[in-house]
């Protein structure tokens, strides 16, 4: 499909379903605006979820899954160093090009930085670590609360190991989700500003990491229980979406212990129930399920290059925009898709080439 073969070798269908949902509503929450009004006005007010959520849970899960099979090995140190490489090739890339287009953005005078960090914390990552950041490469915020989870994650196992031997993963997850309850118990009750709660709450590394921990205890729990983990995919998956639902119908009062502690954790919570029988579902066929693959491979891209074509559509063709709100909505899938082309095949796709030649197993 457009040039680009996907290899079913390791790879599970259920998740590059959940990866690729992830990804639409990402893309669809960023151009959604341009339905109001129109007579998708509906597909612009359906319930969905926020699919950096979805994605912070995939990356625990997957890392959770590669550092149990690390803790396992007697040189993990050395594991470790070979698991930063690689990490590092797959993430810092798309990172780093992304950040040198909205350099070059704001240079031109196309889009306005607005009051933001100093360069140098978008550089070492840590533009968002307890402190919001705004109004300068917005759509770099998750990276940083990816990127130190994999820094960190399998230092505390490392460690932890010593102690806690086989239930190292456990301890660690339960104590990183713990933690960031509590910061939020602390620190993030009473911000009651939609905005600030959104950078505050939604988008620092301090908040949010229990998001991606939920899924690296899912993780452990799928290799310390297996057949738990198989039998119970059908009443997970059904009490994952009843919990969704539920969250999605009980009111709250932004700022209250509800909205800033508990409901962060609903949908991640959602998604990690949902992953038995996702994980479960191991192959599938024909062109739509080529299609979710291909999406699948290529959410990274898409998820760092859509929202500068946002500014696209709302700058340069926001007349257009306005008069034809159902075709600009369309014009930006068409733009977001074009942009991630031109990423995966000139940054990401060479990126992992090269980590393929670098890390290759030696027989």
């Amino acid at each position: 499909m457009l040039g680009i073969v996907v290899s079913t070798r390791n790879r599970v269908f259920g998740l590059d379903l959940l990866r690729a949902f992830a990804i639409f509503c990402v893309v669809h929450r960023h151009g959604k605006h341009l339905l109001y009004g129109t007579r998708l006005d509906w597909l612009a007010n359906l319930p969905l979820p926020h699919g950096v959520d979805l994605f912070f849970v995939l990356s625990g899960f997957l890392i959770g899954l590669s550092v149990i099979k690390m803790s396992g090995q007697p040189d993990m140190g050395r594991d470790t160093w070979r698991f930063y490489g690689k990490t590092a090739l797959r993430i810092l890339p798309n990172y780093y090009a992304l950040l040198l287009v909205n350099l070059l953005v704001v240079h031109c005078g196309m889009i306005d930085a607005g009051a933001h960090p100093p360069l140098y914390r978008y550089i070492t990552l840590t533009q968002n670590i307890a402190t919001p950041f705004k109004g300068f490469y917005w759509e770099s915020w998750s990276v940083p609360i990816q990127w130190w989870f994999y820094i960190f994650f399998p230092l505390f196992v490392l460690f932890v190991r010593r102690m806690a031997g086989r239930y190292a993963v456990a301890v660690v997850a339960v104590v990183a989700m713990a933690a960031a309850v509590v910061y939020r118990a602390i620190v993030c009750v009473g911000v009651d500003d939609p905005f600030y709660y959104d950078i505050i709450v939604r988008k620092t590394l301090a908040s949010r990491s229990d998001s991606i921990y939920v899924g690296v205890l899912a993780a452990w729990i799928s290799r310390a229980f297996p057949d738990f983990w198989l039998k119970s995919r059908w009443w997970a998956l059904a009490a994952g979406i009843g919990l969704f639902v539920v969250a999605h119908t009980v009111g709250y009062t932004l700022g209250d212990v509800y909205s800033t502690v508990i409901l962060p954790l609903i949908v991640p919570v959602s998604a990690t129930l949902a992953l038995p029988a996702l994980t479960s579902w191991k192959h599938s066929g024909g062109k739509v399920a080529k299609g979710v693959m291909v999406l699948s491979l290529l959410s990274y891209s898409m998820f760092m290059s859509n929202l500068m074509m946002a500014y696209v559509v709302d700058g340069p063709l926001r007349s257009f925009s306005l008069a034809y709100g159902e075709a600009a909505y369309g014009l930006f899938w068409l733009l977001v898709v074009v942009a991630t082309f031109v990423l995966y095949y000139s940054v990401e796709r060479p990126a992992m080439r090269l980590r393929e030649r670098l890390f290759a197993k030696r027989k």
